[in-house]
This record gives C-alpha cells, structure tokens and sequence, in this order.
C-alpha cells in the first residue's frame, strides 16, 4: 500500500530535475550563465597557496582597472633585424622606427599605466614578499606539445646532479595528465600547477602562450626563481647562480638576444620616464631563461604582468615592433627600467648552434646562453671568452621526439639522410666540452620507451620507441640495445 505515494515521490523528483536542466540549459543559450570547465572545478593539480591567491585577487582587480582604454595597435611597418657591432654592444639608442601613436592615445595609454604604477600600495609590494613565498627553485610552463622538452629539460637538469626542485605551470585543466604529473615529474623532484586554478572565475583576459610566463613566476612558491623555457636545458647545476654575484646584488639576471633593440621611444613617455633612459645594452633581450627575486622585484613581476596581460595588440608592438620573436622578452627588463629596479644584463654573446645543408645554407637550430658569474667577474680580465655555457636553448625545432619523427626533422631536408640537428659532433664538444646531441638522445630514447603509453602525446604516435632507437643508432652509431622496449 505504501507503492503509490513512492511512484508520485519518484515522478515528483524527475520532474523537478528535469527542470532545472531546462532552466541552465536556457540560461547557457541565452548567454547569462557561463560555462567554463577551468571555473566549475579546480583541477586535480597541486592547489595555489592561499596568500598567493588572495594577493593576485587585489591585485588582478587593479591591472584591470588600469586597463588600457586604446584600439588594438596596427603596424604598419615591422622593425627588421638589425646587428650590432662590438663597439655599440653597451649603448643602446632610441630605434629609427616609431608606431605613430596619437597623442591622444598616448596620454591615454600614460594614465592607464599610472593606475597601476601609482597605485597606493604599489611601491609597497615587495614588503609582501617574504609571508609570500619562500625557497628558491625552477619554474618552467608546459603541457600538450610542450610537455615532452619540458620532461626532458628537468631529465637533463638531473644529469647535472641539481636538486633544486622543479615547478611545471599548466595553462589549464585540459593539459593535465595526471600520470605525468602524479608520477612521472614527481620522480624528477617536480610539480604540477594548473595557471588557471590561480585566477579569477571571472577573469576578462585570455591568458595563453606568451602571457604564461609572468604567471607562471608569480604565482610559484619559490621566492628566488630559475625560469626555464620548456626547450631550455641547463648545463651545469644553477644552484650556485642563486649564491653569488650578480644576482646577490640586483636579484634580476637576463640574457641577450642577436638584434639590437625596437622598442619605440615612445613607451618611455608612456611609463612616466622624463627621457629615453641611458645605459642600456644595445641587445634586445632573449627570456628563454631568467632569474629573479621576488624580494627585490615583486613589483618589476607586477608591471611585467601588467605588459603581458595587455601585450598583443598594445604592449608587445611598442616594445618590439614586430621584430623577431616579438612577446614577453622585453616585458620583464622594460619593467624594471621603468621602476628603476637593480638589474644585470649578461653581456656575453649568445652561441649559435645548428646545421648546413648540401649549398652549405645554415639552419639554425639551438642557442648558448653564458655564466653569468664569469660574464659579471671573467677570469682573464680582458676578455670575456672564457665565460661557461650554462643554457642549451634547443627552440628550433623543440625536441619533442613524437613530432620530430611526425614531421621528418630527424632527416636532412628532402633526403633520407639521417641529421644530427645540432651540428657535427667537433663542433658541440668544442663548444659544450662533450657531445650534447648523443647525450640527449639517450634521454630522448628513454622517454620514447618509457613513456610511449603515459604521455598524450607519444600515445598518438607511430612505433615510437622504435623509430627512436633506429635515429639514435644510425645517426651515431651506437647500439641501442641498452634502451628498454
């Protein structure tokens, strides 16, 4: 007897339910609700710390109040690469090529930059530092494409015996492998942090590809940090680089790039500065690797994020102009020019690494950055020469094994000749003091083998263990039997 009142119960629920379905999926369809799955649940990641959290809270409100309230600027000439000749190296000049701003927008574009640089507690920030963050380590972004250097950036960093740990940042809960990161990095002293989970549900800005990088620093534990691009392998332990100079002194080390600097001059004008600063390199700068103290440059990390949330389209072009690899790399020294903040510029000339082809046509395909404590004190003097490679920056083509084999970068262009993708093995053991391409193979063979059913990537590729195996035994003929299968 009790059946009925069960049955009218049940019908009852399934109705109510069904109206609800009904009401979120007419309030997605009418736009008044979204439905994002970075906001629904944060991901499986290591959480953000809490103080780190609620610091980006305040000051993720201000940058967006500061706003920059201009059209999206359109170039109309790019600024060309440029060399520089040894006697300019330390003098950079304001570049012959400018946007062509309005006034109007240019006052406008100096009082959005004012909200935020003359925020009240802006000058105050970097006493937050120390109840922020703590330690010093590396961060490095990844996920999808980029997972695989990345794995194989922190495999090589182990093989110079560093155990400084390591923090991988995710763009979003999507990029997530949770075997990678709940294994795998583990195993290599790293972490999993999911850049997404760190900001506001209702976030106006797409953060992705250059605009990472800043976040990615900021939003890590660590109060002195090593970033290294995905494709950027240290030679030597970098634990020595956070102990001594320059960095004791200026808590902000950065490298060089080949070509001279585009800024237009009219950024500075933007920023508040009276003139077109003095003393800077001629050199623009190359971010594959950075090093900074947040104690010293909290605010510089603030202001950086504040070029880069709003790069494309306003700041990337005045600092750049469009020249190569236009994004984040100038955003960070920009910064502390601006804010007058102490900074060292390494001035030793990066490495070229690469291959030529049958006409002899060079390819360039990795970069050498160098000690910046033989650079700051070199051991002769009068020259610089002597200065270590320190970081290998394999940017062209990124070593992810999976679309080297995909795309055929493992061949000569148009042959079926095997390729040694970072030059003859002279000239990498005069240049690094051993063969890092045999070296990094072996790595790379490994990761084919081990991680063939674990990483996305590799899971969608062809016979990849074997086709690995196959490269590294033809191309330096070495056995690869050793390798697991």
């Amino acid at each position: 007897m009790f059946a009925r009142p069960t049955r009218i119960l049940t019908i009852i629920l399934v109705a109510f339910g069904l109206f609800l379905t009904a009401a979120f999926l007419q309030r997605i369809l009418k736009g008044s609700l979204r439905l994002s799955i970075f906001t629904i649940s944060p991901s499986e990641a290591n959480p953000p710390t809490p103080q780190i959290l609620a610091f980006w809270e305040v000051w993720a409100k201000v940058i967006d109040a500061a706003r920059p309230e201009i059209p999206a600027i359109v170039l109309q000439e790019v600024a060309q690469p440029a060399g520089i000749q040894p006697e300019n190296e330390r003098d950079r000049k304001p570049f012959n090529l400018s946007i062509g701003i309005p006034k109007t927008d240019v006052e406008l574009l100096r009082q959005s930059h004012e909200r935020l640089v003359g925020h009240a507690n802006f000058s105050r920030v970097n006493e937050q530092a120390t109840r922020l963050f703590s330690g010093t380590g590396i961060v490095t972004v990844a996920g999808g494409y980029y997972f695989a250097p990345a794995i194989l950036s922190i495999r090589m960093l182990r093989k110079t015996n560093a155990t400084l740990p390591v923090q991988v940042f995710l763009q979003n809960k999507s990029e997530y492998e949770k075997k990678i990161c709940q294994e795998v990095l583990p195993a290599l002293n790293a972490e999993c942090f999911v850049i997404q989970d760190h900001l506001r549900k209702d976030n106006p800005v797409k953060v992705e590809h250059y605009q990472l990088k800043v976040l990615a620093i900021l939003f890590s534990s660590f109060e002195s940090v090593l970033y290294l691009d995905s494709d950027c392998m240290a030679l030597l332990d970098p634990k020595e680089l956070f102990d001594s100079e320059p960095f004791l002194s200026t808590g902000l080390v950065s490298w060089p790039d080949y070509w001279i600097a585009t800024e237009d001059p009219i950024f500075y004008r933007i920023a508040g500065l009276p003139s077109f600063p003095k003393g800077l390199p001629a050199r623009s700068s190359e971010a594959g690797q950075l090093l900074i103290s947040k104690q010293t440059h909290l605010t510089t990390l603030l202001l950086a994020a504040y070029y880069n949330i709003y790069g494309p389209g306003i700041y990337y072009p005045i600092l750049s102009q469009g020249a190569a690899g236009e994004g984040d790399k100038e955003t960070f020294l920009a910064a502390a020019v601006v804010l007058d903040n102490p900074d060292y510029r390494v001035r030793h000339r990066l490495g070229t690494v690469g291959y030529h082809e049958a006409d002899r046509e060079f390819h360039g395909t990795a970069m050498v950055q160098y000690h910046p404590g033989d650079d700051y004190a070199p051991r002769d003097p009068t020259s610089l020469k002597q200065a270590r490679p320190l970081f290998f920056h394999a940017n062209s083509p990124k070593m992810n094994i999976a679309h080297l084999l995909a795309e055929d970068k493992v061949f000569y262009p148009g042959t079926e000749d095997r390729l040694r993708i970072w030059g003859p093995k002279e000239s990498m053991t005069k240049m690094i003091g051993y063969d890092i391409e045999e070296t990094v193979w072996v790595e790379i063979v490994e990761m084919a083998c081990t991680l063939d059913d674990t990483l996305e990537d590799f899971r969608r590729a062809w016979q990849i263990c074997e086709r690995a195996q196959r490269h590294y035994r033809e191309t330096f003929q070495s056995d690869a039997t050793a390798f697991p299968t």
